[in-house]
């Protein structure tokens, strides 16, 4: 659609809307404005091709799965309009208040978000202020209507008051709709403060330092394979320019490594600083700029340079040093990153936070360099600022480059101009300048002008090297000035560069620091990785707000739902652990819960799925299991509040190696009936030479439990269940039924063998269930279970206290029983 509509539809001499121009770049960003026109709206707005698209939602977003929002798409917007809040005036376009009530990123689910828009659907998570988790835009048979759906996860909210009622206020000033109708001019001066202050209070307790003037940036090390494990964290490698920031007050200066002054060539990046609403501030990062494919380019990086400040540079900010009267050097790099993604929280468009993923380094890398991209930059999560180089930040490339200092350039040949290749070198550590090889290729007939141009004033009589290259005799030597950068396949036997290829002059680096890199081992640092610097395990799983009361009654939270996890992981996953799950997830609470058995969108990656097929309709699904605590851990954060896993493993579905007996009493059964149903199936699978186990189920029944060998298929076992337990209605029908109709379960215990069949599941052991006062279901030794015991005695608190207690697992031989199920 483009900005030709927008453009056409305001008069920009009378509004104070943005211009705007297209963009190559694509941040997927995401806003919705409140706006009060003719009618009040809220403009849904995400950042694609270059431009905002939007939609109207005349009753603004739900986070009620339930509801669906109508949303008409309305003229593409600039990339500027996300950070509009204001007046626009009567007779104009949209006359009347707009404030930003929601922004932040979204992201979407398919590898091409363009495509899909224009098939009508698409599907994206939010990572806003006020909006999180999965949603859909469904286009409609209407022209230009769509609806937009918030899809079932942890994000869910079923409170009767929406959330633009309960969350009215602009996530910019503050201020709601009224009130900055009322006192516009107050926007400012409360952006001001309130960022201001809840960053302060953060840092109350970092002494306060006066702000250099000058800082050296903490350099990377070279590494030849990603680091593993969570005390890393990883950033995409930027093809641009290393800068600091200095913002002094309105006085901002953008300074290279090498501590050159870069303000006026970056004078549209300065300009923006200068507008954040904080008034000391350093800021590391990389000045980039991308290409029409939308990659950070190195050449255009160049060509940016000499076309002047007002090209369309964008600052990546990955770190900060310094923020008001506080070193931020000591703190953790994770809390720097934080305190860092609060200060450019509102900041303009041109200044990006550079995010990062925690862990998982191998496939960040595959996937940076899948893209086309540099590399990834890996830095220790608990490092210090170091301002030197370190091995706490590790650059991996996806190919090699380097600098080298140029020392002179050979004749051209043929209708080449100017000249034919480079003589390239690095010093070594006596300060002498070694030959590296020659570079005659990537060039352009621009950048060899450029390039020329740049050497004719350092020409020199003597060879700058140590010793004589291939072809001194005709060389032109220059004064090993300037740095070139070079791709290249690898290092020579002699130390030379092979298959080089030109990408630039690098003129925010002294060719006095270019060295050749030598690539670390990442084995043998990992070797000595400090566990001051490895997260606790608590911190492989984080948390999206752990305040939230999933128990509401009993007052118990997301995080204390996880410690629970946390303390009983080495009890429960062996029984959960590659086994199909069923998962009852309760995001909203535990009366507001949902069953999931298939992986979805919002499923953890910490999950390993699992193709099965129906039985029915012959289609794969990707079924959900758990490995490894972090995958027991991730169902916290989203929502699970009942773990059911299958009676097989993902080695042999289809022959059970876990047999179930649910006792189910009728309400008006006594306990003491429950207890007496167990002992009794109990005492008739020991005259089949079968030991079974009993455990509570956080309801009001048993489960007696049965490990056998996988050797039957799934009909088999049913066929033996349904007989066993006929056999004990038989025995006692006053007491026992095997029909689940509840009118035939009066007075009685039903036995439910139904369980015992394909893709059903029971209760695991250590569960919690969806029940107040958070019960959990527990193993038991027999001889626990009496008249006394009840049931729902076990709770997320009380088990605790039975697990310090116990002297050896109630079930300990669980898994080293090997009995087999005699059905001849």
């Amino acid at each position: 659609m483009g900005l030709g509509q927008y453009r056409a539809k305001r008069n920009f001499s009378r509004t104070c809307e943005p211009q705007g121009s297209d963009s190559f770049t694509n941040q997927f960003r995401f806003v919705i404005q409140k706006h009060q026109a003719s009618h009040l709206h809220y403009d849904f707005r995400l950042e694609l091709q270059g431009v905002l698209k939007s939609w109207a939602v005349p009753k603004g977003p739900s986070s009620n799965p339930a509801i669906k929002r109508t949303a008409f798409q309305t003229e593409d917007h600039p990339l500027d309009y996300a950070e509009f809040e204001g007046e626009i005036p009567k007779g104009e376009y949209g006359a009347g208040t707009v404030i930003l009530w929601d922004n932040g990123i979204w992201e979407p689910f398919d590898d091409n978000p363009i495509g899909s828009f224009y098939k009508g659907h698409l599907r994206f998570s939010l990572h806003g202020e006020k909006l999180q988790g999965d949603w859909e835009l469904i286009r409609s048979a209407k022209e230009n209507t769509w609806r937009l759906v918030k899809m079932n996860d942890e994000f869910s909210d079923f409170n009767p008051i929406p959330i633009v009622e309960r969350m009215p206020a602009s996530v910019l000033s503050g201020l709601t709709l009224e009130q900055f109708t009322d006192n516009p001019q107050a926007k400012p001066q409360l952006v001001h403060r309130s960022a201001k202050q809840r960053i302060d209070e953060r840092l109350a307790r970092v002494p306060n330092e006066a702000m250099p003037e000058k800082m050296s940036p903490q350099l990377t090390t070279l590494a030849d394979t990603p680091p593993t494990g969570d005390a890393w964290l990883h950033e995409i490698k930027w093809d641009g320019y290393r800068m600091l920031a200095f913002k002094k007050g309105d006085a901002v200066r953008i300074i290279s490594r090498n501590h050159i002054d870069w303000t006026v060539s970056f004078q549209v990046i300065a300009d923006k600083i200068r507008l954040l609403p904080f008034e000391n501030l350093i800021l590391d990062g990389e000045m980039v700029i991308f290409d029409e494919s939308n990659r950070a380019s190195f050449q255009c990086m160049q060509n940016a340079i000499d076309a002047g400040s007002h090209s369309p540079f964008r600052y990546y900010c990955y770190d900060m040093p310094y923020y008001h009267s506080k070193s931020l050097l000591s703190l953790p790099l994770i809390e720097r990153k934080s305190l860092l993604k609060a200060v450019l929280r509102q900041a303009p468009s041109a200044i990006r936070y550079n995010d990062h993923i925690i862990g998982e380094g191998r496939e960040v890398f595959a996937n940076a360099c899948r893209l086309g991209l540099e590399g990834i930059v890996s830095k220790l999560a608990d490092s210090p600022y170091q301002t030197k180089r370190s091995k706490s930040w590790l650059k991996i490339k996806c190919v090699k480059r380097q600098e080298y200092v140029i020392a002179g350039f050979t004749p051209p040949q043929g209708a080449r101009r100017y000249f034919g290749s480079l003589y390239l070198g690095v010093f070594n550590e006596k300060g002498k300048l070694e030959y590296s090889g020659n570079v005659g290729t990537g060039f352009t007939e621009a950048s060899l002008k450029t390039v020329y141009q740049a050497l004719l004033p350092l020409v020199i009589e003597k060879n700058p090297f140590t010793t004589n290259p291939p072809g001194c005799r005709t060389a032109t030597w220059v004064k090993p000035e300037l740095v070139a950068e070079v791709e290249f396949s690898e290092w020579t036997k002699e130390s030379n560069l092979r298959h080089p290829s030109f990408k630039g002059l690098r003129r925010d680096k002294t060719a006095k620091t270019i060295h050749r890199e030598e690539t670390l081992p990442v084995s043998l640092l990992e070797k000595v990785v400090p566990e001051s610097a490895k997260p606790s395990e608590k911190s492989r799983v984080r948390l999206s707000h752990p305040e939230k009361l999933l128990y509401p009654e009993d007052g118990i939270s997301k995080q204390q739902l996880y410690d629970y996890y946390e303390a009983v992981a080495e009890w429960m996953l062996p029984f959960i652990r590659e086994r199909p799950l069923t998962l009852l997830r309760c995001p909203g609470g535990y009366q507001q819960c949902f069953y999931q058995k298939h992986r979805t969108a919002s499923s953890s990656p910490a999950l390993k799925p699992i193709p099965i097929q129906d039985k029915k309709n012959r289609q794969w699904e990707d079924y959900l299991t758990v490995e490894d605590e972090k995958g027991l851990l991730s169902l916290v954060q989203m929502g699970v509040l009942e773990i059911h896993p299958w009676g097989s493993t993902i080695a042999h579905l289809e022959q059970a190696d876990v047999i179930v007996f649910d006792l189910d009493p009728a309400p008006d059964v006594a306990w003491k009936e429950v207890v007496l149903a167990a002992q009794t199936v109990r005492h008739y699978l020991n005259t089949m030479q079968l030991t079974s186990f009993v455990k509570t189920t956080g309801g009001k029944g048993l489960h007696v439990v049965v490990p056998i060998l996988p050797e039957h298929d799934w009909e088999a076992i049913k066929r033996f269940t349904k007989a066993f337990v006929e056999t004990l209605e038989t025995i006692a029908p006053d007491r026992y039924v095997s029909n689940m109709a509840k009118k035939k379960r009066q007075g009685k215990l039903f036995i439910d063998y139904l369980r015992n069949q394909w893709d059903t599941t029971a209760i695991a052991p250590y569960s919690t269930r969806a029940r107040p006062k958070a019960p959990v279901a527990v193993p038991l030794h027999w001889d626990e279970l009496t008249d006394q015991f009840e049931d729902t005695f076990y709770t997320l608190h009380s088990l605790l206290k039975r697990l310090h207690t116990l002297r050896e697992n109630p079930w300990q031989s669980f898994f080293t029983l090997h009995q087999s199920l005699d059905l001849d």
